[in-house]
């Protein structure tokens, strides 16, 4: 699209005027927090961008530019958190248009960023769960694909947590605005929604078989179940010989003498007479 003259106007005087702000802000700024630099953008009615290393960005623009006077002139700064942000985000601050870039830097650095510091914290913490909450789910997703192949999950399904099966061989995209067969089949219909981190799920399905129900419903039962097989005998090892039989000799006993031999030998020799 083409850019009219005015907005290219304003989008020069608004990115010098960001780009002073942000060297304004990395003066005022502790040494182990500068690092502010300016984004260009296009509005019919005048913005600018400006970001940190860190993640921050604060957004610059007059957001009543419809208004005569000082009132239509006046900015808007507002800081700008991701949208995985679960709470509410409110950080933002007007001052005049006609004030100096150096004093709009300090208005910037004293009322706007320490709250919107702590909260883009947070909303980067957010930020990282919802992130490792949804590559859990697309994991989880693939494993459920390993065993029902038929199961379809798509970019917008996975971020929302749930696929879809269908009996029989249902009809897909084939990529050239068209459906095909699909390769994949099912025993029945229905969809598997995933919890948030993809470590449970739910299921829902129409017109399950039987004997699958029965199987199915089998895995669910936690109630302790009775051994059941066949008592198979296996040879024991062969137990220790016998010891045999050791005189008991006591210091200053007479001792007679025993016939050698263990006590079934002795049993043995007297029967024997």
């Amino acid at each position: 699209m083409e850019i009219s003259p005015r907005w290219e106007e304003l989008s020069i005087q608004f990115a010098a005027l960001g780009e002073q702000i942000a060297t304004s802000l990395n003066t005022l700024e502790p040494e182990e927090r500068r690092g502010w630099t300016h984004r260009r953008e296009d509005n019919a009615y005048g913005s600018v961008g400006l970001e940190h290393p860190e993640g921050w960005k604060l957004h610059i623009w007059r957001e009543k530019a419809h208004c005569t006077g000082a009132a239509g002139q006046r900015l808007t700064i507002q800081g700008i958190v991701p949208s995985e942000y679960r709470g509410r985000a409110k950080h933002r601050i007007t001052v005049a248009g006609d004030r100096a870039p150096r004093d709009i830097a300090r208005d910037i650095a004293r009322r706007l960023l320490p709250d919107y510091r702590d909260t883009a914290a947070q909303a980067f913490e957010h930020r990282d769960q919802e992130q490792a909450a949804t590559r859990a789910r697309v994991a989880a997703f693939a494993r459920l694909r390993t065993v029902l192949p038929a199961l379809s999950t798509g970019a917008s399904s996975v971020e929302s947590g749930y696929g879809l099966f269908y009996r029989g061989y249902a009809r897909v995209a084939d990529g050239r605005g068209g459906t095909r067969r699909s390769e994949h089949g099912a025993l029945a219909s229905g969809t598997v929604r995933l919890s948030f981190d993809g470590s449970t799920g739910s299921i829902k399905a129409d017109e399950v078989p039987l004997e699958l129900l029965v199987e199915f419903l089998t895995r669910l039962n936690a109630d302790r179940q009775a051994l059941t097989g066949t008592v198979m005998p296996r040879e024991l090892d062969s137990a220790l010989r016998e010891l045999g039989w050791q005189p008991r000799v006591v210091p200053g006993e007479v001792v007679t003498g025993e016939p050698s031999g263990s006590g079934e030998q002795r049993r043995a020799g007297v029967e024997g007479d």
